[in-house]
């Protein structure tokens, strides 16, 4: 059978205007989408951990209530979910501040079954936090073997690694397992110290990975980048600002290689027709998830 299996962190982000909280909901590009792809009626299951307390039921039934199956979500007693906290500085830009208490031992789940009509989607922090990657890497191999569709979404808070060689061996690791790898220019920044997006693929992607979608807020784009070949599409500006967008886009592409059938090797070598059908999706599910928040504070981060 045809699924989704979406491997992310639970987390509460709470959002500040001034010294005051105004409104939370659950973060992270990969949960968020896992919601967005089960409200369009497709099969996904989350594999992810929530601890036993009140943040994590509130985020655990987000997932439920929009149709993702929780299985594989260990929800563990010693610790506590995470929490970001998001508020605006003095130069107007959003600052984060994280908390979490994570037991020394956990991510005890019990993995979905795979199989070559599967759609893996992985990455964040999640996928190179020592005490996740030991129990979550044997599971992405096991996947890849089976002919699974590997998508990697790079990208995590500066705070949780000041030191990007740590963690670089994992990120490679990650995109060689990776048959797309959907980036932000701001994390690919952060990873291989670039700007461009153009550059980070040829130089730093490529090699292991020949699809890349990037999203480059600041250019109002997002890129497939595929070989010598870059497909354009533009992003509406009201879009960006929206907290949920990011996770539009992961919908609207995961949801686009699913209802397309495409397979790995399709993705290898990807055509025009095939770079323009998983762009067009993007922008569309990006502008859905931004149009179906209601409440100001989630119009600005």
């Amino acid at each position: 059978m045809k699924r989704i299996i979406c491997i992310g962190e639970c987390a509460l982000d709470i959002i500040f205007e001034g010294d005051s909280p105004v409104g939370s909901m659950p973060g992270g590009r990969i949960v968020n989408a896992a919601a967005m792809l089960a409200r369009e009626g497709m099969p996904v299951e989350l594999a992810s951990e929530a601890a036993a307390d009140a943040i994590g039921d509130r985020i655990v039934a987000f997932v439920k209530d929009a149709g993702v199956d929780v299985t594989s979500v260990d929800r563990f007693t010693e610790g506590r979910t995470p929490l970001n906290i998001y508020i605006e500085n003095a130069s107007g830009e959003i600052d984060v501040t994280r908390y979490e208490n994570y037991a020394d031992e956990g991510f005890d789940i019990v993995w979905p079954r795979v199989d070559d009509e599967t759609i893996v989607v992985f990455g964040g922090y999640y996928a190179l936090d020592r005490r996740m990657r030991t129990r979550m890497l044997p599971f992405l191999n096991h996947c890849a073997e089976m002919g699974a569709v590997m998508v990697y979404l790079p990208g995590f808070l500066s705070q949780r690694e000041s030191r990007i060689t740590r963690v670089m061996p994992a990120i490679l690791e990650n995109l060689e397992l990776a048959h797309l790898v959907i980036a932000r220019s701001q994390d690919l920044s952060l990873i291989f110290g670039l700007d461009s997006g153009d550059k980070c693929y040829a130089d730093h992607v490529d090699f292991y990975c020949r699809s890349m979608v990037n999203v480059d807020t600041a250019c109002r784009t997002i890129n497939y980048y595929s070989g010598k070949e870059v497909t354009h599409t533009q992003i509406p500006e009201k879009i960006c600002t929206t907290l949920t967008w990011n996770a539009g886009v992961v919908a609207g592409v995961v949801g686009a290689i699913f209802a397309n059938d495409i397979k790995p090797d399709a993705l290898d070598a990807p055509g025009e027709d095939i770079r323009t059908l998983i762009l067009t999706a993007a922008v569309k599910s990006a502008a859905a998830a931004a149009t179906a928040l209601t409440e100001k504070w989630q119009l600005k981060i």
